[in-house]
């Protein structure tokens, strides 16, 4: 059972500090973080560039499963998928990322994959991911995304060996946020479009959980324009015109991400 969140040691002067910084960055985010299966380092860090924008004292909150930074570890960070869109009704994350938010000597974290209703206290936030022994740290907003080792026969996940990259070379000219951001608003476009095929269990309903409800398969197929061991090109020929019907909502979004971030990151913006 999660803990309550404890407001006992937080002022009402500070906790509506926090909660009006929560209800500001909401509208910008949603409804990216209503799709659960990934892309959190993206969110948090679009996020961040916002609260960076508004001059708003800010890190980054970030979790490890010993899967990724354990030898062979195959133990994730599962949790139960609220769209019940994964196969398995299981979210599995190897690693998660929120924003850590000070203010006054005191810490909030917001997460609106976790929680879109409200800041969380620390032990609130680590009560989601239950007793076992994950690597919890803090780091500068600034750090983007962590680089990973690649473990031989264990293909799922690389291991974290605790350097971080900034959002800048390569994964900026590749626009790695704005392509994750479409990744999500598409996901949740399909997930609400395609609700009723999703939830009527049968063969269908089982190829589109497959597609949407795993986040490498959605990316391959949407992003990569590419095939996996379960996004084969029998299944993409089997469900072509759906797929192309998605590809052009992708191309949509990504051309909007890259407007919004373009004048985000344009000095001339307030």
């Amino acid at each position: 059972m999660r803990p309550e969140t404890d407001y006992s040691n937080i002022e009402s002067d500070e906790y509506n500090y926090f909660l009006s910084k929560f209800v500001f960055l909401k509208p910008f985010l949603e409804p990216l973080f209503n799709y659960k299966q990934g892309n959190c380092h993206n969110l948090a860090h679009y996020a961040s560039m916002l609260l960076q924008k508004h001059g708003i004292k800010h890190q980054k909150i970030w979790i490890f499963a010993p899967s990724r930074y354990q030898k062979h570890s195959r133990i994730t960070i599962n949790l139960e998928d609220p769209n019940l869109i994964s196969s398995s009704g299981i979210l599995t994350w190897g690693y998660h990322v929120a924003l850590w938010i000070e203010y006054q000597h005191k810490i909030m974290v917001f997460d609106y994959f976790l929680d879109p209703n409200k800041p969380l206290v620390k032990e609130e936030w680590l009560g989601y991911f239950g007793n076992i022994d994950y690597k919890v740290e803090i780091h500068t907003a600034e750090n983007y995304l962590f680089y990973g080792e690649e473990q031989e026969n264990n293909r799922y996940y690389s291991l974290y060996k605790g350097e971080f990259f900034r959002y800048e070379g390569e994964c900026k000219t590749q626009q790695w946020i704005e392509q994750g951001l479409a990744i999500n608003e598409t996901a949740h476009y399909f997930m609400q479009n395609e609700r009723q095929n999703l939830d009527i269990f049968n063969g269908l309903s089982k190829d589109y959980k497959k597609l949407v409800g795993d986040i490498e398969n959605f990316e391959c197929v949407f992003r990569d324009f590419s095939t996996n061991k379960r996004m084969t090109q029998t299944f993409q020929r089997k469900h072509h015109q759906i797929i192309e019907q998605y590809r052009k909502v992708y191309a949509e979004k990504l051309e909007k991400w890259n407007q919004k971030i373009e004048l985000l990151l344009s000095p001339e913006t307030n």
